[in-house]
């Protein structure tokens, strides 16, 4: 299977799904911090993540109450925070983290990912070598 992916010039106004996106994101994670049951064990505290089904569905439902854009932002920003959390959790339990949540932070200038548009073309290739 062959997949390219081009970047198109645009000139949509995105900014304002950018800021709402990472609200929302923030918003998750702070629910998620609030939700971690720490276990104690050996003297040391152990975060555990809540993965539950109702759990995710509540988190969802949640955050779709006054969303204006489609769903799967939502979804991906849920995904996004369970990604943020279990990574500071191995590097807390490493000893390389501290005991509080993580912070979100922008990296680079995002004004350039802003002016392009990324559009995905699946197709089949086949080879000449089997």
């Amino acid at each position: 299977m062959l997949v390219k992916a081009y970047s198109i010039p645009h000139n949509f106004e995105v900014n304002e799904l950018i800021e709402n996106y990472m609200n929302t994101l923030s918003a998750i994670m702070e629910d998620l911090w609030k939700n971690i049951a720490w276990v104690k064990r050996n003297k040391r505290l152990i975060p555990f993540l809540r993965k539950d089904k109702a759990f995710r569905k509540e988190l969802r439902y949640k955050h779709l109450r006054g969303w204006g854009y489609s769903k799967h932002y939502v979804d991906s920003a849920i995904k996004q925070a369970y990604s943020i959390l279990k990574s500071w959790r191995k590097r807390y339990l490493r000893g390389k983290a501290e005991r509080r949540r993580p912070k979100l932070k922008r990296r680079g200038n995002s004004l350039e990912l802003r002016k392009h548009f990324t559009v995905t073309v699946t197709g089949i290739g086949f080879s000449r070598f089997r």
